[in-house]
């Protein structure tokens, strides 16, 4: 597992365009581009956004106090990627984050399906690195 991290975030630092050898920044980075309007600044799940759904987005950083300290790496980067749909969770109404990663890598003609499939592995695990980075605990 470990490997196929490394491997996706460096297609992701070398395919993806001018963003930082830093995981955790691009992670920063894409979480203030696409997440913090439901989930807030501090991922509280108080976005301006966020506020108007029937239910309030999801604490970001309590996750881990919520699993018994321990974060749910697995979990956060299946529920952001989106694609397969995690059996005992319900409707989600957040977006299909896994399906734009893949769509706006695929759409730079200079990769190929593979190497956007890398690339978006990679956008997903900085983000989740991020999200781990600012739990509460």
């Amino acid at each position: 597992m470990k490997l196929v991290s490394f491997i996706a975030a460096a297609a992701f630092i070398c395919l993806a365009g001018p963003l930082s050898a830093d995981p955790i920044e691009d992670g920063r980075t894409i979480y203030a581009e696409r997440c913090v309007v439901c989930h807030g600044d501090a991922g509280a799940g108080d976005g301006m956004v966020g506020e108007l759904f029937a239910v309030r987005p999801k604490n970001l950083a309590n996750l881990a106090d919520e699993n018994n300290g321990a974060f749910p790496f697995s979990e956060v980067y299946q529920a952001i990627d989106g694609r397969r749909e995690i059996a005992g969770h319900g409707r989600s109404e957040m977006p299909v984050w896994g399906d734009f990663f893949m769509e706006s890598a695929i759409d730079d003609r200079s990769i190929n399906e593979k190497n956007a499939r890398y690339i978006t592995q990679g956008r997903i695990l900085s983000l989740v690195y991020y999200l781990q980075s600012i739990q509460s605990n």
